[in-house]
């Protein structure tokens, strides 16, 4: 049996390792479709992973030779997951069922509604767009409000479905 304790201490990436992570994930993205259209800060959350995964390849063998059978500090994996999914949960917006707070363009409407759907599509350049459908809650059911509702026209309220309530 093989001990699961590395044989060798973590090293950090050597500067010869960045730098064919760099020319690598340079390769990568010149591979992407034209139209895909990442925008430079999903570039950034995706290079800490690809450095993780290539450095990786390389110190088992499998991109070439450097370091190999050395195992990377636990640190940078943490650091690579942790900035993916902090980025993941930082503008997820509000859900089915959630009470919002509704301060678009129509003055007239501003209020609290309850979210009834959520449309998310992407467009030519490959950038999502959120529409809600807000909705009232009268006499035991909804009743649409607003639609096409753009993510920066409501605030989410820290209340979930409990129209009864209402």
């Amino acid at each position: 049996m093989t001990s699961i304790e590395p044989a060798h201490r973590a090293v950090p990436a050597s500067e010869g390792e960045r730098e064919q992570m760099e020319a690598a994930f340079r390769a990568a993205l010149k591979q992407l479709p034209k139209n895909t259209g990442f925008p430079h800060d999903v570039r950034e959350l995706a290079r800490p992973l690809f450095e993780v995964g290539w450095i990786s390849g390389v110190r088992t063998g499998h991109t070439g030779p450097a370091l190999a059978n050395v195992p990377l500090p636990p640190h940078t994996f943490v650091t690579a997951l942790s900035n993916l999914t902090a980025a993941l949960h930082a503008d997820s917006g509000p859900s089915i069922g959630q009470l919002v707070s509704y301060h678009g363009s129509q003055q007239c409407c501003h209020g609290r509604y309850w979210v009834t759907r959520i449309e998310r599509e992407l467009d030519r350049q490959g950038r999502e767009s959120t529409l809600y459908r807000l909705s009232e809650y009268r006499n035991g059911a909804f009743v649409t409000a607003l639609t096409g509702v753009h993510t920066w026209s409501v605030t989410a309220l820290p209340q979930h479905w409990q129209p009864e309530g209402n």
